[in-house]
């Protein structure tokens, strides 16, 4: 007789939608499978009384790079007794029809797995990441055995014989008659997105509009030319307006710049020209050693006692030659990153304006509303750029690939920026001489996947099979609550003390935002995020990273 596991989650992967949140928790269903399998051609029922059944969710995240050695991080560790030690169960294919086949029982689980979870990633040659894993462990004891070991007649005939006259079959079941254990372990994916499930296509993508004034824009310096007055170039204000993300699968981000001066004489805004400008789009990637005390300080990470050392990871992605390579390297308290662009080779991302562009010529002129010089460019965005052969970051960031921004845990991060540069000329006052002076800032951007489609999971029933039979493979099968959510044990039904809340119509979807936008005379000296109203189950309004 044996006895056999199999965790068999509801579906294969876990969806996650938003920025990652402590206060919100997403549930992973199923149950773990035990089979009792009777011994070959045997016609006696088989019994086995189940002492526990554990279920472990864990999760981890890894690094290895040359320049700080391997580093692991267990970044949670959630335990749910589905059979508990002091109520053990008696499983039995007694009064079975066929008492010499397989017997099956599903015990169900359920786990509030935290919101605050990075998504799972891979990193590197050896697949290093962020990965997670579900392991059950049942222990038991072969009751049948046990029972014929410790009849009446066996003990009494025991009695009266010496220990060396045990038959070789009282041996053998006083071996076997001990406890068991049987182990299974199951791969989670964790996946995120940006938004929430919708039945209807989802629309355009909202802007975020970000106000960048003189303190963070760099200023190019050159001692051998004419330069533009410091004073001047602190006048003119820079509005730049991304999508609240982008489509990870997408080819082009958009960027849309607004320009004007304030509080600018009408004489110096008719020397000011925009000659041109150039745009990029990086991704920045970076691993480290050990957690930041800003990631410590925002997510409950489990204690010391629980990390690696200590405690030791119960799986890894990377082998143990590996391990005990970059063990011995790097620094224990390190960090390492590359930048790359994500513009493809034939792109330099220049543009030259025509001449005698002087936008600026009219923003001292009194109006009711401030006009706004409009710039939008569509940047092409490769998925995939080609590196050199040689590249150290190879090893523990991967190929050079688009990845959703971030894809983040406690050692890796992945940040995404566009990069803008103005190219200003300045006539000089009483002289035919330009000074030329170029403008520098950057905005930050978010790569995501958009949230699936609701209809999509509705419409695809699962298949038709046996209760038996190994549950369907399907990313979109319907997702269901747990049964223990609406119902307890012996089935009455949980009756949930919040009520409902009142009925609100739903309202029309937000404008976009306008393009001549106003600027008051009390305006912040710093950056800031203007942002068009928030939308019907937006999570946040954003804000400058």
């Amino acid at each position: 007789m044996s006895v056999s596991i199999k965790i068999v989650p509801m579906q294969n992967s876990l969806h996650m939608f938003g920025d990652p949140d402590r206060s919100s928790a997403y549930s992973l269903s199923g149950h773990v499978q035990i089979t009792l399998s009777p011994h070959f051609l045997s016609r006696k029922p088989a019994k086995v009384l189940l002492q526990s059944l554990e279920l472990l969710f864990e999760g981890q995240s890894e690094v290895s790079a040359p320049a700080i050695g391997y580093s692991a991080v267990r970044l949670c560790a959630i335990t749910r007794e589905l059979v508990p030690h002091d109520h053990p169960v008696l499983l039995s294919n007694d009064g079975d029809e066929s008492p010499g086949q397989s017997c099956r029982w599903n015990a169900i689980f359920n786990i509030n797995v935290p919101g605050w979870l990075p998504a799972s990633s891979s990193f590197g040659m050896d697949g290093s990441g962020v990965s997670y894993q579900l392991f059950a462990t049942a222990k038991y004891v072969d009751v049948g055995n046990h029972k014929r070991d410790t009849s009446p007649h066996h003990r009494t005939s025991s009695s009266s014989s010496s220990p060396s006259s045990w038959s070789l079959s009282g041996i053998y079941s006083a071996i076997c008659s001990g406890q068991r254990t049987a182990t299974a372990e199951h791969n989670v994916a964790m996946k995120r997105f940006f938004g929430l499930p919708s039945e209807d296509t989802p629309g355009p993508v909202s802007p975020i509009t970000y106000l960048l004034n003189s303190n963070k824009i760099t200023t190019s310096r050159n001692t051998d030319k004419l330069q533009i007055p410091s004073e001047i170039l602190s006048k003119i204000c820079i509005l730049a307006s991304v999508p609240e993300y982008l489509n990870v699968e997408d080819n082009r981000a958009t960027l849309t710049l607004r320009l004007r001066t304030k509080d600018l004489k009408a004489e110096e805004c008719q020397r000011l020209q925009l000659v041109g400008f150039r745009v990029d789009i990086i991704q920045k990637d970076k691993c480290r050693s050990q957690p930041s005390k800003e990631y410590k300080s925002r997510y409950p990470l489990p204690a010391e006692e629980l990390q690696p050392p200590n405690l030791p990871l119960r799986w890894t992605q990377r082998s143990p030659l590996s391990m005990d390579y970059y063990s011995q390297s790097g620094k224990p308290t390190g960090s390492c990153s590359r930048t790359f662009s994500l513009l493809p080779p034939s792109e330099d991302g220049q543009y030259l304006l025509q001449n005698e562009n002087y936008i600026f010529a009219n923003d001292a002129t009194q109006t009711d509303i401030p006009t706004w010089y409009t710039l939008q460019t569509n940047i092409p965005v490769m998925h995939k750029v080609h590196g050199n052969d040689d590249d150290d970051s190879i090893e523990w960031a991967g190929n050079r690939i688009l990845r959703p921004t971030n894809l983040s845990g406690p050692l890796l991060t992945v940040r995404h920026e566009i990069i803008a540069t103005l190219f200003m000329s300045y006539d000089c006052p009483d002289s035919t001489q330009r000074a030329h002076q170029s403008l520098t800032f950057s905005v930050p951007v978010k790569f995501a996947s958009p949230a699936p489609l609701s209809t999509a999971q509705c419409d695809s029933q699962p298949k038709t099979h046996d209760a038996l039979d190994d549950h369907s493979d399907s990313d979109f099968s319907p997702i269901l609550p747990p049964y223990s959510q609406f119902y307890y044990s012996n089935g009455d039904r949980k009756i949930d003390p919040t009520p409902l809340p009142l009925y609100t119509p739903r309202e029309a979807p937000n404008e976009a935002i306008v393009e001549s936008v106003g600027l008051s005379e009390d305006e912040d000296r710093h950056s800031i995020a203007v942002v068009q109203d928030i939308p019907l189950f937006s999570q946040k309004a954003c804000t400058i990273a």
